[in-house]
């Protein structure tokens, strides 16, 4: 019976198009990730910008000993304060999830129809990642 409710849930998931929805969303997430890449590599440049022109200025002021000091000492001073919010967020405690808000019946029976098929869950869990690494492609 399990294993026909699979069946059933597989082809409908195929038919649906949630294959394309699947696809469409990977794409999304690869395309977001790249920008935020050219995000990064864009204001590392700016940075090496802003040091370089603080280096300019210091020069006549500082010497040619102090502008170099004084530029190290201003990306010094930013990695501590990115260190000091990676720490915490770091510390910060993470969110407990309640067990309470999700019904119990659900959770009950679905544990025991894996329990009991669990042959048949995971041979849906092989079509499953068979069918999403095709992509879409026929056969």
């Amino acid at each position: 019976m399990m294993g026909t409710l699979i069946t059933l849930a597989l082809r409908a998931a195929v038919e649906s198009g949630a294959q394309n929805a699947l696809r469409d969303s990977v794409m999304r997430a690869v395309i977001a990730g790249l920008c935020a890449m050219c995000a990064a590599v864009l204001t590392l440049a700016a940075l090496g910008c802003a040091v370089a022109a603080l280096w300019i200025h210091a020069l006549p002021t500082l010497g040619p000993a102090g502008a170099p000091l004084a530029a190290a000492a201003a990306l010094v001073g930013a990695a501590l304060a990115a260190a000091g919010a990676a720490w915490l967020v770091l510390r910060r405690p993470r969110r407990r999830v309640d067990p309470t808000t999700m019904p119990r019946q659900m959770l009950a029976e679905a544990g025991r129809m894996v329990g009991q098929h669990k042959g048949a869950a995971l041979l849906a869990a092989l079509v499953a990642g068979m069918v999403v690494a095709r992509g879409g492609r026929g056969p």
